[in-house]
């Protein structure tokens, strides 16, 4: 299988998800980094959490970041002899309520949000002030990637997350593409952080 054949097989499993709602994908990137130019390092790549080493999950996600790491000149040979440690977390939060107003006694035209279909109210005359707006609430989740690169000794080389607001907890595919954000020009301009977007038509590239 090409080194670029998972990657592809995750971004298109995200994008069956997630594209009747969006062709974009938005995510915010921070790293901060002292890390030397890959020569071949070889990785072992872990959860942060210990508990979650045997999750198959969390495996799915390790080998999501083992591919990109591999495209950036690493080898991900598993706990053999590492030269570097990879450590990685996925969480996502409780959600919290977004509110929006809505322009009373109004006509719908169809919009398109990164996120979603949904319907805006445009006014159907100069006196729609006259009548009350309504309040739309809407539950949005952040789902954040962490990852760490350590040395076997415990210094601390690479740490950087990706983040995004989604409508929904489908963790598994949101991943795969906070995963492209984060390796986004790897690994990023250091304390500085990026507003990446991802063109999910063409995310398989």
């Amino acid at each position: 299988m090409a080194k670029n054949s998972l990657k592809q097989i995750m971004l298109v499993a995200a994008l069956v998800t997630l594209s009747a709602c969006t062709s974009t994908f938005r995510s915010d990137v921070a790293t901060f980094h002292t890390l030397p130019e890959p020569k071949g390092e070889r990785l072992m790549i872990v959860p942060m959490d210990t508990s979650r080493k045997d999750s198959l999950e969390f495996q799915q996600y390790a080998a999501v970041l083992a591919n990109h790491l591999r495209n950036e000149g690493y080898q991900a040979t598993g706990e053999k002899d590492p030269e570097l440690i990879i450590g990685f977390d996925v969480t996502v939060n409780d959600g919290r309520e977004k509110i929006r107003s809505i322009p009373g006694h109004s006509r719908p035209y169809y919009w398109r949000s990164y996120w979603h279909w949904g319907r805006y109210w445009a006014p159907v005359s100069p006196f729609d002030h006259m009548y009350n707006d309504e309040l739309i609430t809407r539950t949005v989740y952040t789902a954040t990637l962490i990852m760490e690169v350590r040395t076997p000794e415990g210094e601390l080389l690479f740490e950087g997350r990706a983040e995004t607001e989604t409508r929904t907890k489908a963790v598994p595919e949101v991943v795969p593409l906070l995963a492209e954000a984060l390796f986004e020009n790897f690994p990023g301009e250091s304390g500085v952080t990026r507003h990446v977007r991802i063109d999910l038509e063409n995310s398989g590239r």
